[in-house]
């Protein structure tokens, strides 16, 4: 069986989000080639240095933020228990 022919746009487009950070299923979607296609070129690529997104003054990732927010209304929460627990007493 022929393998269809990957265009060049296609694999530099594979090349550059792989060495982004983005997941190879997601390249693969994005570029419409298979998941071992993506794999085969970023493999024959080579390694390539990972650039880094810049996110703000502190360098905190929207994930770290969200996680951040979740801790802190957490401890809002187990502070409610604790006054609902002394008001029982």
């Amino acid at each position: 069986m022929a393998r269809k022919k990957i265009d060049e746009a296609a694999r530099q487009k594979a090349i550059k989000a792989h060495a982004s950070g983005l997941s190879m299923r997601k390249i693969a979607k994005e570029c419409g080639v298979s998941l071992s296609s993506v794999s085969r070129i970023v493999k024959e690529a080579g390694p390539q240095k990972a650039e880094k997104k810049i996110t703000g003054k502190k360098g905190k990732t929207e994930r770290q933020k969200r996680i951040e927010k979740l801790e802190k209304r957490i401890a809002e929460l187990e502070k409610k228990i604790l006054d609902l627990d002394a008001r029982k007493r």
